[in-house]
């Protein structure tokens, strides 16, 4: 059987009245994986922007939070200082190899795990869940899994997310596949079991 596509993913549960509430569906964590294939990632970009702009007419009235995981994290190093400079100024400035320096890779793979990068994420989702609006704010849409990789796996992510997920729903689209109980990303490398979160498209 084919995976749910984008279309039917909104058709079928987004503009759902009974699943636009934050209090159903899985509420024990509220956090939902859409997995596609790998090579079809700038459509699946340009689709999610789609549901952002389906989600917010009349007949849903939902502002949606869509956020590139990679895009925050580089966000995140350039508002991280040592001194008077930034994380990222400091990594780019000392690392001029075309190969990343096992010393690089080690400081990204830390702060991409840290409680600091995942109270940064936190900080924007109750900026806009909390800020008054007229209108409804159900979901945050996350991608970019597949950018950040290796610094960052969306196993550990939700693991460690999973206590600020509150008041809305929390959707990862992963580029890769599920397949005995495990995750796969790109189809190859192996992503641990995120047990409490509700697959989607099986």
């Amino acid at each position: 059987m084919d995976k749910m596509t984008i279309s039917e993913f909104y058709d079928q549960l987004l503009s759902d009245k009974e699943f636009q509430e934050p209090e159903t569906g899985n509420l024990f964590f509220p956090a939902y994986i859409y997995q596609y294939d790998s090579q079809d990632e700038y459509n699946i970009r340009t689709q999610i922007v789609n549901l952002k702009d389906r989600l917010i007419r009349p007949n849903n009235f939902i502002d949606t939070l869509i956020l590139n995981i990679y895009d925050e994290f580089i966000s995140f190093l350039k508002d991280e200082k040592m001194g008077d400079e930034s994380i990222l100024d400091l990594i780019t400035q000392n690392d001029t190899e075309k190969e990343m320096s096992d010393t690089i890779k080690d400081v990204l793979f830390n702060k991409a795990n840290s409680l600091e990068f995942f109270n940064y994420i936190n900080t924007k989702a109750n900026t806009h869940f909390k800020e008054p609006s007229e209108l409804k704010k159900v979901y945050l849409m996350l991608y970019g899994f597949g950018s950040i990789f290796p610094f960052l796996r969306a196993s550990t992510y939700l693991k460690n997310f999973e206590e600020h997920v509150k008041g809305y729903k929390l959707i990862v689209f992963f580029p890769g596949y599920y397949e005995n109980n495990n995750y796969h990303l790109f189809g190859e490398f192996h992503d641990e079991n995120i047990y409490r979160a509700t697959l989607i498209n099986p």
